[in-house]
């Protein structure tokens, strides 16, 4: 991926206190980083309840199915040997103990029998997978992956899956990575667009592009015929819009990042960047409106770098750091910005619910 050049800065005069007010800016930023840090720690206080029970072997044959009760699955994460596995709990009883399936993965999401978890294959050298695996667990297919995996989503029907891989970097945070996002036939089994950087990019009537593009994070519509991804692009994020399958990509909103479809299709979950310095970032959980353009924060004041997922129409769910140095928690907020943060698991992260 190319990326877009700097103005030099030995090219522009540098006037009297120019240092001073970029020294301020950024004592000041970082102030108001550790600031909402520390209003999340608060709100966190007294929410929290005790540790998720461990996971139990599974038996081979999946998760009951048909009963009318809804499952939360998830990759476990202790700290320890073990992290990845897919388990599931009752998702009435979150903190439950899990039930254990043969899966590890980095990423993993799931709908109607058919699911993607994005794996690696092989430590030396280092490679990655997608797995297509069934209802039982069991693997259907495999597509080797280009880089380090980093989002996946399944649409509601099971028919497709969003995959997105940092190819170079690691973190969104920094404006240096480069990414590929495909989209994955699930019922054929192999690549339905392999790049969407082969795309064409419109602006109203207009066709853009840039050698810098980037997209990331894929969500899909109900009935398979939109779905809906990120735009990387001078130093902004875009919504943009396709049909899977389709040669063209719309442009639909700005500052739209890690964007996640509800389940009635009417708004947009999303990343909202609030603050940005030294590569470090900060984002938190907003909600679009597509039909009328209205956005809303939601009550979670953390940094949320993740692509939520839906409980249902009135809940979103996301993971986040825990108190446990590189383990992840997975929480649940209102989507119409009341309420506060609620623990879903301790220890769990890339969740999603199947019914």
């Amino acid at each position: 991926m190319g990326t877009r050049q700097s103005l030099n800065p030995e090219s522009e005069p540098d006037p009297p206190g120019r240092w001073r007010t970029v020294l301020f800016a950024i004592v000041a930023l970082a102030c108001a980083v550790v600031i909402a840090w520390s209003v999340s720690r608060v709100v966190r206080q007294g929410a929290t309840p005790a540790s998720a029970d461990p996971a139990e072997a599974l038996d081979g044959s999946g998760p009951p199915a048909g009963d009318g009760s809804a499952r939360l699955l998830f990759l476990q994460q202790a700290g320890e040997a073990g992290d990845g596995r897919l388990v599931w709990a009752p998702l009435d009883a979150p903190a439950a103990s899990g039930i254990s399936t043969p899966l590890t993965c980095e990423r993993v999401d799931m709908a109607e029998g058919v699911g993607v978890c994005l794996a690696r294959r092989r430590r030396f050298p280092v490679s990655y997978a997608a797995v297509i695996f069934d209802g039982r667990f069991q693997v259907r297919a495999e597509l080797p992956l280009p880089g380090v995996p980093s989002r996946t989503q399944v649409s509601p029907s099971g028919r497709y899956a969003g995959v997105t891989v940092f190819v170079s970097g690691h973190s969104y945070a920094a404006g240096n990575f480069s990414t590929r996002t495909s989209i994955i036939d699930l019922q054929a089994g192999r690549w339905l667009v392999e790049d969407l950087e082969t795309l064409t990019v419109r602006q109203g009537a207009e066709s853009v592009q840039s050698v810098d593009f980037n997209f990331w994070g894929v969500t899909f519509a109900a009935d398979d015929q939109r779905f809906f991804a990120t735009l990387g692009t001078g130093g902004r994020t875009y919504l943009v819009r396709g049909v899977p399958g389709g040669p063209v990509l719309e442009i639909v909103a700005a500052d739209v990042e890690c964007p996640s479809l509800s389940p009635d299709g009417r708004r947009v979950a999303y990343k909202h960047r609030t603050a940005q310095s030294m590569g470090a970032a900060f984002w938190q959980i907003w909600v679009l409106d597509l039909e009328t353009g209205d956005r809303h924060a939601l009550a979670e004041p953390g940094n949320v770098d993740d692509q939520v997922q839906w409980i249902d129409d009135a809940t979103v769910m996301y993971a986040m750091p825990g108190d446990r140095s590189g383990v992840m928690d997975t929480w649940a907020v209102p989507a119409d910005g009341s309420g506060q943060p609620t623990l879903l698991r301790a220890g769990a992260y890339s969740a999603f619910v199947m019914r």
